[in-house]
C-alpha cells in the first residue's frame, strides 16, 4: 500500500505543479525525470560496487536487491544485501553520496516480512529488529518479492541458530558456575576461592566475546582451559 500511495502522491504533486505554472512546470518535471530515471542501471551497478567494497575479508554476499522504483520517486533506490555475517543497507542521495547501515547476525532479535499489494511493482517490506537497544534496526520497503523471501528465510535461520547458541552458552556458564560452588563445598575455603576465580575468569572471557575482542571459538577454548584447571 505504501508504494501505491507514494506513486499517487508523486502524480498529484506534478499535476499540481504543471497546472499552477501554466506549462512551465514541465521544465522541473523533465529535470526530475532525468535525475531519477536516466542512467539508473549504471547507478545501480555503482551501488552494488559500493556495497562490495565494504565487505570484510572472507565475507560473502548471499543475496542482494534494489528497492522498487515506486518507493523512491524522489530519492535513489536503497540497496540491501545479506552476507555470511550481517545485513547491509546502502541509502544513496539524489545528487550523490550514501549512508550505510549494518547489523550482525548475532545481534538480530526479530525479522518481519510484509508483502504489498501489486507485488510486481511494490514488492515486499523487510524489517530487522536488533537485540541492542541502541541500534535503531533496519527497515527497507519495496524489496523485490523473490529476494525478500530469500532474505527472510536466511534471517529466520540465523535468528534461530543464534538463539540456540545463546541458550547453550547460558547453560554451560550456569553449569560451570555450579561446578565452582560444588568444588568449594568439598575442599574448604581454599577450594571455594578457586571456584570463585574460575567463575570470574569465565565471566571476563564472556565480556571479551560480547565486545568482539575474541571469536566464539576462542571463547570456547578459553573456557575449556579454565575448567580444565579445576
Amino acid at each position: 500500500m505504501k508504494g501505491i500511495v507514494s506513486l499517487l502522491q508523486a502524480i498529484g504533486i506534478w499535476l499540481l505543479v504543471v497546472l499552477l505554472s501554466v506549462g512551465v512546470g514541465t521544465i522541473p518535471l523533465a529535470i526530475w525525470a532525468a535525475l531519477v530515471f536516466l542512467g539508473a542501471a549504471g547507478r545501480a551497478d555503482k551501488a552494488n560496487a559500493t556495497l562490495d567494497r565494504t565487505l570484510m575479508t572472507g565475507e560473502t554476499v548471499i543475496a542482494r536487491a534494489l528497492q522498487h522504483r515506486v518507493f523512491s520517486l524522489f530519492s535513489r533506490r536503497t540497496a540491501i544485501a545479506i552476507t555470511s555475517s550481517r545485513i547491509l543497507v546502502v541509502k544513496r542521495g539524489l545528487l550523490g553520496g550514501f549512508k550505510m547501515a549494518d547489523m550482525q547476525w548475532k545481534d538480530l532479535k526479530d525479522v518481519r516480512l510484509e508483502q504489498n499489494i501489486l507485488e510486481s511493482i511494490c514488492g515486499s517490506n523487510l524489517a530487522f529488529a536488533s537485540l541492542d537497544p541502541a541500534h535503531p534496526g533496519i527497515a527497507v520497503d519495496g524489496v523485490p518479492d523473490a529476494a525478500a523471501s530469500g532474505m527472510y528465510a536466511k534471517a529466520q535461520y540465523e535468528e534461530q541458530a543464534w538463539e540456540e547458541k545463546r541458550r547453550v552458552r547460558g547453560l554451560e556458564e550456569t553449569r560451570a558456575a555450579s561446578g565452582g560452588v560444588m568444588i568449594g563445598a568439598g575442599d574448604g575455603a581454599g577450594g571455594g576461592a578457586s571456584g570463585d576465580r574460575m567463575v570470574d575468569e569465565i565471566r571476563k572471557a564472556k565480556e571479551l566475546l560480547d565486545s568482539g575482542a575474541v571469536s566464539d571459538a576462542e571463547f570456547q577454548e578459553m573456557k575449556a582451559k579454565i575448567l580444565g584447571r579445576a
